[in-house]
């Protein structure tokens, strides 16, 4: 059996290499990647031209293999020089969806390693950039924006150096997105006044936000916990500020949350769980088994949910505090008209041509 299972998986990888679609170079016309060809292997630098479009639909994974440079991509600094670089010059829109995202990472994923430079994004505004339940990984700087306004929600940026790099008037609204295990920082803001809101910025290796003090960002209703030097550093005054309110939630007076978010299958949430007295005792710790088949049967087994799969991580456990903690606007309401979430399912999907308000 075993044997057998290690023939059908060589088949398998065997399978998707066949189907595997290499890319590199220039990208002069408009061109959109599926699901169906995907994976897409970006064997070196990829530029895509002012007067063309790169559509990437969801559910589509693009996998980073370096290789021989090709084409004429002109190199504009060391970290390009050094890694492969998705530059766009022209459009760019990335429209996952929470189930099935749009996947950008190394094909050989090392956890703490650089592995590419990443996403950049010069001179663009709404209507030349979209992107929407994105999951990039592996990158120096993940996205690099520069004389830019435009959105990017509901996506995840994951062991790279830094999530979103804002440099030059990177003016974004960054919302509902989910930064952990970046080295750096989540988010660098140099020259720039960006938007964030409703984003959790969970164990990165030394920021969640690095701001150069300049100018004046908006920061609020966001969800920090567990950054390794600081939460929120040189941010606008009374940012990251604590005070401890009444209900015993760590808030500052921009509604920013600094607690666990609580995600469902986490320590956290077993510790929760145990608190919780709907929930009943464990068949284990039961001494009389006949009390709780008649607890089951009057009230009713609560459902529990299932841990998270890899292509929907850090959904909120029913205890988080970043439960209804989005700003109170039409902007970030759920799906079902309720108040929103924080994080990367909170909100509704198509946002990113509208502007958000708070």
């Amino acid at each position: 059996m075993k044997f057998s299972f290690q023939i059908l998986s060589l088949l398998a990888m065997l399978a998707l290499s066949a189907y595997a679609e290499d890319v590199c170079g220039m990208i002069d016309v408009p061109i959109t990647w599926t699901k169906e060809k995907s994976p897409y292997r970006i064997t070196g630098d990829i530029q895509i031209a002012p007067a063309s479009r790169l559509t990437i639909e969801a559910g589509v994974e693009v996998l980073i293999v370096p290789g021989e440079a090709c084409g004429e991509t002109k190199q504009l600094d060391w970290a390009d020089s050094t890694f492969i670089s998705i530059k766009a010059y022209g459009s760019l829109v990335i429209k996952g969806t929470d189930k099935e995202p749009v996947r950008i990472l190394p094909e050989k994923h090392t956890p703490g390693k650089i592995q590419w430079d990443g996403i950049r994004l010069p001179l663009k505004n709404k209507e030349a950039v979209s992107i929407e339940y994105l999951h990039i990984m592996g990158a120096h700087k993940a996205i690099n924006a520069s004389y830019s306004i435009f959105n990017v929600g509901s996506s995840l940026f994951m062991g790279n150096n830094t999530g979103i790099w804002l440099e030059e008037e990177g003016d974004l609204a960054i919302y509902n997105c989910m930064f952990t295990e970046n080295l750096s920082s989540g988010i660098y803001i140099s020259n720039s006044r960006p938007t964030i809101a409703a984003n959790i910025f969970y164990k990165n290796s030394t920021f969640g936000i690095l701001s150069d003090s300049r100018k004046s960002p908006r920061i609020q209703s966001n969800l920090f916990f567990a950054n390794s030097d600081t939460d929120c550093r040189y941010c606008p005054a009374g940012t990251a500020k604590i005070v401890k309110e009444e209900n015993g939630a760590f808030k500052d007076k921009f509604e920013n949350i600094f607690s666990d978010p609580i995600f469902v299958g986490s320590d956290k949430e077993k510790i929760m769980m145990k608190k919780d007295i709907n929930l009943p005792t464990p068949k284990e710790n039961i001494k009389d088994t006949s009390l709780q088949k008649i607890y089951e049967t009057s009230t009713g087994k609560p459902q529990q949910a299932d841990n998270p799969s890899p292509n929907m991580p850090f959904i909120l456990s029913k205890y988080s505090p970043a439960l209804n903690a989005a700003p109170n606007t039409d902007f970030f309401k759920d799906a079902d008209g309720s108040k929103g979430d924080i994080g990367i399912y909170g909100g509704k999907p198509g946002r990113t041509s509208k502007s958000i308000s708070l």
